[in-house]
């Protein structure tokens, strides 16, 4: 199983409808590759960040496609490795200022931005990139 972290800035200001697209196809196509992770947007500075949990080979040609999407820029691989374990048990999206939507009727959104991490398992065994992403979260400008 391998994990890998990256940042990037979206081009543009992304809309309520552009992140639920996103939502929508990141999470039928990650579930067919058995793709697992977190990606986060924070709007007010443009910036996702991403962990992908999977296979090594499946994850970096998933990187590769994501690469090629016009909707962000400057991608930056942060870090990739081996890992024992999952620590995501789906494949969700934090947000941080998504103002039109109802998140709670929502499937795969996550509280990230707003709570942390609530699964039991990165609180007790975080990995390198869980660590990481709790690191950029706190660099987030406050609301």
């Amino acid at each position: 199983m391998h994990e890998l972290f990256y940042c990037s800035m979206a081009t543009r200001e992304m809309r309520d409808a552009d992140i639920l697209d996103i939502l929508k196809v990141s999470r039928e196509k990650n579930a067919r590759l058995e793709v697992t992770g977190l990606l986060v947007y924070q709007k007010r500075t443009r910036e996702f960040m991403q962990i992908l949990e999977g296979g090594k080979q499946v994850i970096f040609d998933l990187l590769e496609t994501i690469k090629t999407d016009e909707r962000h820029r400057s991608l930056k691989l942060i870090y990739n490795g081996e890992i024992s374990k999952r620590s995501f048990k789906g494949w969700s999206m934090g947000f941080a200022d998504l103002e039109s939507v109802d998140k709670s009727k929502l499937e795969g959104i996550s509280d990230f931005l707003e709570e942390g991490y609530t699964h039991e398992l990165i609180r007790d065994e975080p990995s390198y990139t869980t660590v990481l992403m709790e690191t950029f979260k706190k660099s987030l400008p406050v609301a």
